[in-house]
């Protein structure tokens, strides 16, 4: 999906760590989304999406927690149309973003200066790893 390769260029191109937590903030809240489109593509798919849903949620709320994460606008969220395309390359999409995301915020949690900032992307990374391990799980 064009909106996975969009957010991960915003995620390499993100210089410090509040631009990574906003970034992650909006990576969390697309996942989400998508992942709750997908859930009714492929029964077989179907935990791993709805499993990833919810570390997709977890993942923002610990991003929320982070003192340098700038505001963000209020609950509009991602509206996307239903997903094109099959299961599996949704999957596999969402998969790779997420594995991206953990590894910047683990990068991040090292540089911060902030003890709340780290506890938030380590958090923040853990719940990513989740994503990346159901999707590929449901594979």
């Amino acid at each position: 999906m064009n909106e996975i390769r969009l957010i991960r260029r915003r995620l390499a191109d993100a210089g410090d760590l509040p631009a990574v937590l906003a970034v992650g903030w909006d990576i969390f809240e697309l996942a989400g989304t998508i992942a709750s489109a997908s859930v009714g593509e492929s029964p077989d798919m179907y935990p791993a999406f709805t499993f990833a849903h919810g570390a997709a949620v977890s993942g923002r709320n610990a991003i929320a927690f982070a003192p340098s994460l700038p505001p963000v606008s209020g609950g509009a969220g991602y509206e996307l149309p239903k997903p094109l395309g099959d299961a599996g390359e949704i999957a596999d999409g969402l998969a790779g973003l997420a594995s991206a995301l953990s590894m910047r915020l683990r990068e991040s949690a090292g540089l911060a200066a902030d003890a709340a900032d780290r506890s938030a992307c380590e958090n923040a990374a853990r719940e990513a790893e989740r994503i990346t391990w159901f999707l590929a799980q449901g594979n």
